[in-house]
């Protein structure tokens, strides 16, 4: 649209300049003495809105592409400064990961160094520590509560070795109350309410017989169900040793 303007009033300079306009007297006729200069003067008048509105123009696009261009900056350095800290985060995190592994390590090689203080009545047998009472007769809760109260309680296997171990030494004996029990919904559960791992049933166990037999006992190498209000002998067993 510049380029017309200018154009257009360069034409109308230009007739004026070549053909010229006879001389008059007459006041409404342009009277051009001098063409090249009284035009040109003219011209440049008659241009510099043009001219200024165009500079304004660029002026404003050359703004626009600074706030654009300051805008893609900033999105750069924002990012560069986010990949920045989460590499930072990331090594700080293995640092104190790496730590902790090094504190738990120590921590571990500290606890088994400690000399280990075993309860009276217990001895190890296997893999862990257990007390054979034989001479206190419980039902099975006084015999937990018990066992607490000695440092343990009563014996659950986690697996046949344990359960072999144990039952070698009492085979010969008479029967013991073991930390199994029938809870309300009729799962088997260890003495402290957690679910049972292993068990060794006697052929043709678990038959529940009267209805209440919710509480297991060793006899010889196998398990059976029991009346939980009979007094027996108990196993104890340490879980923290």
């Amino acid at each position: 649209m510049f380029r017309l303007h200018i154009g257009f009033l360069c034409l109308v300079v230009a007739s004026c300049i070549l053909f010229g306009v006879s001389h008059s007297t007459s006041d409404s006729i342009c009277v051009l003495s001098d063409a090249p200069q009284q035009c040109g003067a003219f011209c440049l008048a008659a241009l510099h809105p043009l001219y200024d509105q165009y500079s304004k123009s660029r002026q404003q696009e050359h703004s626009q592409e600074a706030v654009v261009k300051m805008i893609e900056d900033f999105r750069t350095e924002q990012k560069e400064l986010l990949n920045h800290y989460y590499l930072d985060v990331r090594e700080l995190l293995n640092e104190l990961a790496a730590n902790l592994t090094s504190t738990a390590s120590r921590d571990e090689s500290t606890l088994q160094s400690m000399p280990v203080t075993v309860p009276p009545g217990f001895q190890k047998i296997g893999s862990k520590y257990f007390l054979i009472e034989d001479n206190e007769w419980k039902t099975w809760t006084g015999a937990e509560e018990t066992c607490r109260e000695k440092g343990g309680r009563l014996a659950a296997f986690r697996n046949e070795d344990e359960f072999e171990a144990v039952a070698r030494r009492v085979h010969n004996r008479t029967i013991f109350w073991l930390g199994y029990r029938r809870n309300s919904k009729g799962n088997f559960v260890t003495a402290a309410g957690k679910e049972v791992s292993f068990m060794k049933w006697h052929s043709g166990e678990l038959n529940n017989g009267g209805g209440n037999q919710n509480c297991f006992v060793l006899y010889k190498i196998s398990i059976y169900d029991w009346n939980c209000d009979y007094t027996l002998p108990f196993i104890c067993q340490l879980d923290k040793v």
